[in-house]
């Protein structure tokens, strides 16, 4: 008979088929592109995961042909933020997979939405409490997803052995949490063997076996490379999970300033500042009287006085640890590292509200401004398996919640710049909970040209008054004058105020602009308006090169009126200019304010006029030299023949008439300009026997 049991022992081993789950499948190492799945089986098998869209639909595997007991297969290559179901088994049987098994991958880091990570201390007890904590929770959260789960440490009592790990821990979080949500562990006391100093030094425990940590960067932060502490992102979230019992480099630990942990741990927050919230976790906490004492423990102390000044300077939001059996809370604080009976309100919190934002007196949201990062909220939650007594002096002073009575685990769900806690009790109850808000109350000036819309949006989450009536986050308004918005909570917490300055652009819309030229060379400008507010008048303004306008009229406009309007202006003036070259005509536009606008630019051109009933004398023109000149210097000279009596006409760029008279022109060069004419551009005229001649000189 016992060589029938050995036979049936060595196929079991030798043929994969026949290996049994015993431990997972549990979710480890999130990131937006990838995560670790894990389980064991009875007996070495190979291994598959199969993946995809739909519990129906697992179109894709990843296989590993390795034998082993210990299965971890990494998938890659997924999409951020994106939800997955799988199966775990064999490359021939399929251990468990149905549409409880499923994961979301991490959204990219920086993104907002809301995220919810559940938060368990000193858990693994095997105990009524922890399951009355599992289960409040899992009520609690519902069908929503918990994004990550954080472990605090104790994770298994009372050695972190790995039957103990598999009797208290994974026994019991294997349906509602492992399979689903990923774990993010940090190690206490009783995972490094029950204070054991040999165990402190090498690290040699279960814990380091049972769980897959990021400790590459790969999920986020700067690379810690070692399992012991670790930091990732999850959307606008920086988690740090630290080691403060196990020895690094069997010398130095947590409280070390110099040891090797606080020195990633400062290169880490220095790399992580643009971060909308940083929250940092670990096992013992620097302020309790629970049932560990703060005061005397000699961790807890040194953590207290070293340590967490280092992370209040670089800006940590939140700290939860576990450690002691209680719930303990601070206020929003800042610089206190001394005992609790030298603890001064006034002078270490740095706001004095309850911060639960629940209506009740003096319980506004703790408000953190970015650009200073001061206080941090101090938590610890180490009564999601066991209670214990508290301590003498319990309450500690500088905490503003304490509850040794009930079990409970934590919930923190975040929103854009809203962070909410709330303590979840072992009978449902939430006896516990605070918020805290950045980058609120603002005050923003915008400008909106009349007639336009701008949105305006809250700086917060949460319940929304405006001052019009509105209870959206967003409100489009298109105010005609200078208006002041605001919004405020539903608590009267917090108020934004949008000052809207409206710009008034020029009040008169012109839908058209045109110039004609009748047989006469009369130019005639014709424009359209469809309204005139505040309107003064049009100013006609003329150039020969498109960049120096004069003015040469003005047309009136309004009274206010918002019908099609007509206008017309004749350039008296445009007969007697030059032919040879081309005007610009443009509009200015002048309301009551003195405010100026400008049409668009037309160009005309002249026709060359022949007097009725001449003829031309295509054999005679004119010449200016030197050209250009000086004033006494400039003449002119008859071409074709030797002389011949002129009408001489001399104007300006702008179309003024500088002279004009009859002239006795010849061969010869004779000087024809004023003597106090300035430096300038000119045209001058000729009209020979009805020929008209023109010709461009200038003046220096």
């Amino acid at each position: 008979m016992k060589k029938i049991i050995l036979v049936i022992l060595l196929l079991l081993a030798a043929y994969p088929n026949f290996a049994q789950l015993i431990r997972g499948p549990y979710l480890q190492a999130a990131t937006s592109t990838g995560i670790v799945i894990r389980w064991r089986t009875d007996v070495p098998a190979n291994s598959r995961v199969r993946y995809g869209s739909s519990g129906g639909s697992l179109t894709m595997s990843k296989d590993d042909n390795t034998l082993v007991t210990e299965h971890e297969i990494k998938l890659t290559g997924l999409t951020p933020a994106t939800r997955y179901y799988y199966s775990i088994g064999s490359i021939s049987v399929v251990y468990q997979g149905n549409d409880d098994n499923y994961f979301q991958t991490t959204p990219l880091a920086g993104t907002i939405a809301k995220y919810r990570f559940g938060v368990l201390g000193d858990c693994g007890t095997n105990s009524i409490i922890q399951d009355q904590v599992r289960d409040q929770l899992t009520a609690y959260v519902g069908n929503n997803y918990i994004n990550a789960l954080l472990l605090l440490g104790d994770n298994a009592y009372s050695f972190g052995t790995d039957a103990e790990y598999q009797s208290n821990f994974f026994n019991h979080y294997k349906d509602g949490f492992l399979k689903k949500y990923p774990i993010y562990p940090s190690p206490g006391n009783h995972d490094y063997d029950n204070d054991n100093l040999a165990r402190q030094n090498d690290h040699n425990i279960p814990y380091y076996d049972n769980f897959t940590m990021p400790s590459q960067g790969e999920a986020g932060g700067v690379a810690s490379k070692t399992e012991s502490f670790y930091s990732y992102d999850y959307g606008n979230v920086h988690f740090l999970s630290l080691d403060s019992y196990g020895r690094e480099d069997q010398s130095t630990r947590l409280y070390d300033t110099l040891g090797k942990q606080v020195q990633w741990i400062k290169a880490d927050l220095a790399a992580n500042q643009n971060k909308g919230w940083v929250v940092a976790y670990w096992h013992h906490p620097p302020y309790s009287l629970g049932s560990r004492n703060g005061e005397t423990d000699p961790e807890m102390t040194q953590i207290r006085e070293n340590f967490i000044r280092i992370l209040e300077r670089l800006g940590v939001d939140l700290i939860i640890c576990g450690h002691s059996h209680v719930y303990e809370r601070t206020k929003l604080m800042k610089g206190f590292y001394q005992k609790s009976e030298n603890f001064n309100a006034s002078a270490f919190n740095v706001s004095q509200s309850s911060g639960k934002y629940d209506g009740s007196e003096n319980s506004c949201p703790y408000i953190k401004n970015p650009a200073s990062q001061k206080g941090t909220v101090y938590v610890v939650a180490g009564s999601s398996g066991h209670l214990g007594y508290p301590s003498p002096g319990f309450p500690h002073q500088a905490m503003y919640y304490s509850n040794y009575e009930h079990g409970g685990a934590m919930l923190l769900e975040v929103e854009g710049n809203r962070l909410d806690a709330k303590w979840i009790n072992d009978d449902g109850q939430i006896r516990d909970q605070f918020t805290m808000v950045k980058d609120v109350n603002k005050a923003r000036s915008l400008t909106v040209d009349i007639g336009k819309s701008v949105n305006l949006e809250a700086s917060f989450t949460g319940s929304y008054i405006w001052n019009t009536g509105a209870t959206s986050k967003s409100l489009t308004v298109s105010p005609t004058t200078d208006t002041n918005y605001e919004v405020k909570d539903g608590q009267n917490c917090i108020q934004d105020v949008f000052q809207v300055k409206v710009n008034t652009p020029l009040p008169v819309k012109l839908d058209s602009f045109q110039s004609a030229v009748d047989a006469g060379n009369m130019v005639r400008l014709n424009w359209a308006t469809s309204m005139e507010y505040n309107f003064s008048y049009f100013s006609i303004e003329r150039s020969v090169n498109a960049r120096d306008f004069a003015e040469i009229g003005r047309v009136n406009g309004g009274p206010n009126s918002a019908q099609n309007k007509q206008y017309e202006f004749k350039d008296t003036k445009s007969p007697e200019l030059n032919t040879s070259e081309t005007y610009y005509y443009r509009l200015k536009m002048v309301d009551q304010g003195g405010k100026i606008e400008y049409s668009r630019i037309l160009s005309v051109k002249l026709a060359e006029l022949i007097l009725a009933g001449e003829s031309p004398i295509d054999q005679v023109d004119i010449e200016v030299i030197p050209n250009p000149s000086s004033v006494d210097n400039i003449q002119i000279r008859l071409i074709g023949r030797a002389q011949a009596m002129t009408k001489l006409t001399i104007t300006s760029a702008s179309g003024k008439v500088i002279l004009s008279r009859s002239v006795k022109l010849t061969h010869n060069l004779t000087p024809f300009v004023p003597t106090q004419l300035p430096a300038g551009v000119y045209f001058v005229k000729v009209i020979i026997e009805g020929r008209t001649i023109n010709r461009k000189f200038v003046i220096y």
